[in-house]
């Protein structure tokens, strides 16, 4: 399709087409795992570029009894520079096809991005120590028809006054992802137009401005919308979330299910790291953190597309750079496609790995993440080998 204006200072020229596929993970063991587990590369059409993995995270939550938090999310793979929309229905199931639950969401997602997570569901292996979900009569919602279902088969149970938690009865569980993709091969649009004069606003007006949105936001003056995270509440304005983040922006302007009545629930980020990011939105400026905390920062940047914000804690990161830190950054910025994150702290481990390699980080690195190890292992070899030849010569 082509859109010719009459001047001829703008042409424009716009295609969008969406490309769909579906993936089916069975997780054997599922509450044996810990950490992070991942499918594997899936692309919807040859001729689309975008790659994605589903990412399953567990958490122990009630170990005593069994009891995983699972986290099941998408995260794009490729290190495409162009932003999609992806649609995603997915399922949680058991080898029966009995459904645990189902969530039909829409975001975007940029190359190499932090992981989208859909769910965040309590499982466990066995009943055992738990208390059955007793089924209900006489209700008609579908919601509930799906609960009673569950209930009648004894795949529902609580501990205490938590739940539900969903019993897995061979220890499997089965995700079902239909994904629908747009602008994946969307034609650059070509914009011309003439040259207008810009004048400079005095750096003194620009602070001012930004002093009065931080009282704004302290103040909660006309705030309209709520962001909740750990049962606590941080009020902001949607107008500044919009216009900061395109993650946000979507959110609202497209009311997915994580927005209703006002209401963000943020059940990725914890509270602090929420405190920091609309501090960020707000004012420009990255609150003093620990380093744990900014490379939680950093990943929460990345997943809202919040780049000035994920370059800023970049440099945080460099500046944090030890023997104790070299080798969760460099996991981290390997994680998140960031070169030079990550030829920072492969060159602070080169220079530095007789310390490095006695350090507990470096154990962890190497046995949960091989490929890396391998690489700073290969470059330091490599180093080593070009001292040996220059102190011959």
């Amino acid at each position: 399709m082509e859109a010719k204006l009459i001047s001829n200072d703008v042409f424009i020229r716009t295609e969008n087409p969406f490309h769909e596929g579906e993936l089916k993970w069975i997780i054997d063991n599922a509450s044996k795992f810990s950490r992070r587990l991942r499918s594997w590369n899936f692309s919807l059409q040859k001729e689309c570029e975008p790659e994605f993995q589903v990412v399953a995270r567990f958490n122990d939550r009630y170990p005593e009894v069994h009891v995983t938090n699972v986290h099941i999310g998408i995260q794009r793979m490729d290190s495409g520079d162009r932003t999609v929309y992806v649609n995603a229905n997915a399922q949680l199931l058991n080898l029966d096809g009995d459904e645990y639950c189902r969530k039909d969401i829409t975001f975007t997602c940029s190359g190499g991005g932090a992981p989208f997570y859909i769910f965040s569901e309590l499982f466990s292996d066995s009943a055992g120590g738990l208390t059955l979900s007793e089924p209900r009569t006489g209700i008609s919602s579908n919601d509930n028809q799906h609960m009673l279902h569950l209930q009648l088969k004894n795949l529902v149970a609580f501990h205490g006054n938590v739940g539900p938690i969903f019993i897995m009865p061979e220890d499997t569980l089965v995700v079902k992802v239909h994904i629908k993709i747009f602008g994946c091969c969307i034609i650059t649009n070509e914009v011309k137009v003439p040259d207008v004069p810009k004048r400079q606003t005095p750096r003194s007006h620009v602070d001012l401005m930004v002093r009065d949105f931080l009282l704004a936001y302290q103040r909660e003056e006309l705030t309209d919308i709520e962001l909740v995270v750990e049962d606590k509440v941080i009020k902001a304005h949607k107008f500044v979330l919009q216009a900061r983040s395109p993650v946000f922006r979507n959110m609202l302007d497209h009311n997915l299910t994580e927005t209703t009545h006002g209401t963000i629930q943020i059940n990725d980020l914890d509270y602090p790291i929420l405190q920091a990011l609309i501090w960020y939105l707000y004012t420009a400026e990255v609150l003093t953190l620990p380093f744990v905390d900014v490379c939680d920062l950093y990943e929460a940047a990345d997943k809202y597309q919040i780049s000035s914000l994920q370059k800023e804690c970049t440099e945080i990161l460099k500046s944090f750079l030890s023997e104790n830190t070299a080798c969760r950054t460099l996991v981290l910025a390997d994680m998140h496609n960031d070169q030079l994150l990550r030829a920072e702290a492969v060159g602070y481990i080169c220079r530095n790995f007789a310390e490095v390699k006695l350090t507990e980080e470096w154990e962890l690195t190497m046995r949960a993440h091989q490929r890396i190890a391998a690489d700073v292992l290969e470059k330091v070899c490599s180093s080593s080998a070009k001292t040996r030849r220059i102190e011959v010569i």
